[in-house]
């Protein structure tokens, strides 16, 4: 057999995606790998946080970061890869360790990352913007670049405690005016605390916050958008402050610890992990007291800029706002992602299973439904 006939056989077998191996498979020269959940932690207690092992770094520049503080603290410190580009199983394992985050609780909220803006397919997530480490979807089910998590839309949106809406500014990077604002309320409504009165941050202080962030940013951005999928985001950003950054020794999450986490991006000094995993229960409480205090309705601004509430999704997922968020979520994940096969049908089965074990745990919420968003976008 002629050389050029040996180079034709090997790329048309390459174009049909042979397995390298039960875990890998190879499509348009990326190497895809099936997915797994690490075991559960099993030292769940107590811990300071970094150790030796993990001291700060300051990224350089073409490490990713992006709108999340606790990704790029995890990353500043090594917890993750300090270029900002990791994997499911690592970033789910990264949360147990530094933040002890309880295993099915991390997985869904790096399921949803996954789905949203990752490459499912070559296992891979930038925590920051398109990088040419993630590349497309073979075949650009999903467009021609990857967006990263900083990406505006599917799963980053409007109201933000740190970021800027992306219609009017920085949607990426730490905001001080917007942290300034974020300050007013805790001096209104935080606890006295080791550090001075009003200190402490507490659920009043996150209510005073969100009602300001959506108010402020409903009026200046005409194309403000706060759908279920983004007011259970922005609910359970305000959550997982009073939970995962509170120190574990007090429980309280104070400004310094705060200011450490949103304004430097790294462990505050003499900072605990909590005392035991912290589950999607616990955030749930916090969240629903969110719900009850701010009387609105997930929606979006109209042509004329005023607020209107999306109408509701169809039975059952209409049942509870938990379940709502989830039907959202589905509707922003591209479609594209069903109609699959081999490892990256396995790894989108899997992500999608974890996303329906989470949901239904909400009363009635006992239908799985997979993306069926656009692609590209």
């Amino acid at each position: 057999m002629r050389l050029s006939a040996i180079l034709f056989l090997s790329t048309a077998l390459g174009a049909l995606a042979i397995p390298a191996s039960p875990t890998t498979e190879v499509r348009d020269g990326q190497t895809g790998t099936v997915m797994v959940l690490p075991p559960q932690a099993t030292e769940t207690g107590l811990k300071q946080i970094p150790d030796a092992a993990h001291p700060f770094i300051a990224p350089g520049p073409n490490d990713q970061r992006g709108p999340c503080p606790a990704m790029n603290t995890l990353s500043n410190h090594g917890y993750l890869p300090r270029n900002g580009i990791a994997t499911f199983e690592e970033i789910v394992i990264a949360m147990m360790e530094a933040f002890n985050i309880e295993l099915n609780f991390g997985a869904l909220m790096v399921a949803n990352n996954m789905l949203t803006r990752g490459n499912v397919f070559t296992n891979q997530l930038s925590i920051g913007g398109v990088s040419p480490l993630v590349p497309p979807y073979p075949g650009e089910i999903d467009g021609p670049e990857t967006g990263g998590i900083a990406k505006h839309g599917r799963f980053e949106g409007d109201a933000s405690m740190t970021r800027a809406d992306a219609f009017i500014g920085d949607n990426r990077n730490f905001q001080d005016i917007l942290y300034d604002k974020d300050l007013l309320q805790l001096g209104k409504f935080g606890d006295n605390g080791p550090d001075g009165n009003s200190t402490v941050f507490n659920l009043a202080t996150m209510i005073g916050i969100k009602n300001q962030n959506i108010q402020m940013d409903q009026a200046a951005n005409p194309m403000f958008e706060f759908a279920a999928r983004r007011m259970n985001a922005a609910y359970l950003q305000a959550a997982l402050t009073l939970t995962v950054f509170a120190n574990g020794t007090t429980q309280q999450a104070t400004l310094p610890i705060v200011g450490s986490f949103f304004r430097n991006q790294t462990f505050p000094e003499n900072w605990h992990r909590a005392a035991a995993p912290v589950t999607a229960a616990a955030n749930a409480v916090i969240e629903n007291a969110l719900l009850a205090a701010i009387p609105l309705k997930p929606g979006r601004n109209n042509a004329q800029g005023v607020f209107v509430a999306d109408p509701p999704p169809p039975p059952p997922f209409n049942v509870t706002f938990a379940c709502e968020a989830y039907y959202d979520q589905a509707a922003n994940v591209p479609g594209t992602l069903v109609n699959t096969t081999g490892v990256l049908k396995q790894n989108v089965d899997f992500l999608t299973g974890i996303q329906f074990q989470l949901a239904s745990n909400s009363p009635g919420c006992n239908q799985q439904i997979l993306p069926f968003g656009p692609a590209g976008v």
